[in-house]
């Protein structure tokens, strides 16, 4: 089970002049390279890879090219690539789109209770009977 943390107790003891000098040298230097990605790797090669794309070359066959020449990257994650380039953001806003899932197609035929199988209600009505 966790304990709570005591906010109070830290801030008393905190030597907030040497974290103030902590933080000034960490703004300083550089900050840790981020990972990059299938997306930054082809960057440069965004204006090419669109253009040999739009004269018919298929994702499957750039992205072979693409392995020959040292950069593993799946056909799929190039298309991916190659639509947000097409569209013209970075994509970092946009979620990936989910398919709506098929419907059952909905019967549309009127649903026949047990009790009144072969009677309508006219009929039942002029027998004395009452619906229920």
């Amino acid at each position: 089970m966790n304990t709570r943390i005591d906010y109070g107790q830290i801030a008393a003891k905190l030597d907030y002049a040497a974290l103030e000098k902590k933080l000034e040298q960490i703004n300083q230097r550089e900050p840790p390279k981020k990972r990059k990605t299938a997306a930054t790797v082809l960057e440069p090669l965004r204006e090419r890879l669109l253009a040999l794309h739009s004269k018919g070359w298929s994702s499957k066959e750039l992205s072979d090219e693409l392995k020959s020449a040292g950069v593993p990257v799946s056909p799929g994650r190039l298309r991916e690539c190659l639509s947000r380039w097409t569209v013209g953001g970075d994509g970092a806003a946009r979620s990936r789109t989910r398919r709506k899932p098929k419907r059952a197609a909905v019967n549309t035929q009127a649903t026949i209770r047990a009790s009144h199988t072969g009677r309508s209600n006219d009929d039942q009505i002029e027998q004395g009977q009452t619906a229920r």
